[in-house]
């Protein structure tokens, strides 16, 4: 008989790197959503934004893809360069987790809006970063309000808000299947947004 054993570090890498896939897809979503709704045709280095932005709330856990610091790479200016990036982002999630904890302060309205402040100045220079940052920031928030889990929307008051009564498992098959799901709708948006246009001007 055969006797499959899961490693746990490798398992709970492959549901933190599902999480962080799952983000950048709500936060790609979020930023196609709110561009179409606006009528406005963003940048597309606004994207690799949204997606950044989306993992920043849970700079909180020391475990996750910013609070981890930034993956080495094949070239040495770039690791040079990224270093004391990569340990400013570790500083930071040690000391939130350490005093306000994860899902607490950076999945709350306050934390929104402490956010929105702290990018305030890119708002003048472009205005599409702008909102492609909030965006993949709040598609954060409502990715974790469809889990068991919730968000602490009102924090520091202790309550937590979700969508759903029971909520999807993180790392689970529901949540692969919302975020299949969702990625087929943000194609369609990112097609709608940049390659519409020019395929009906091309035929007509």
């Amino acid at each position: 008989m055969r006797i499959i054993v899961f490693e746990v570090p490798r398992v709970v890498g492959l549901l933190f790197a599902l999480n962080a896939t799952t983000h950048a897809i709500f936060g790609v979503a979020a930023l196609a959503g709110v561009s179409l709704l606006t009528g406005n045709e963003p940048p597309l280095y606004a994207y690799p934004a949204a997606v950044v932005a989306s993992w920043v709330p849970d700079v909180d856990n020391p475990r996750s893809r910013l609070g981890n610091g930034l993956s080495r790479t094949k070239v040495p200016v770039l690791d040079v360069i990224s270093r004391p990036v990569s340990w400013a982002l570790r500083i930071t999630s040690f000391t939130l987790f350490r005093t306000v904890g994860h899902r607490t302060l950076t999945h709350s309205l306050l934390g929104v809006s402490l956010f929105a402040v702290l990018i305030s100045p890119v708002a003048p220079l472009s205005p599409e970063l702008f909102l492609a940052l909030l965006a993949g920031y709040v598609s954060h928030l409502f990715a974790d309000a469809l889990n068991k889990r919730g968000v602490p929307l009102l924090w520091p008051v202790k309550s937590t808000f979700r969508f759903l009564p029971r909520g999807v498992r993180s790392g689970g098959v529901t949540e692969l299947f919302v975020a299949v799901v969702l990625a087929v709708a943000a194609g369609f948006g990112v097609y709608a947004l940049h390659l519409a246009g020019a395929f009906t001007s091309g035929i007509l």
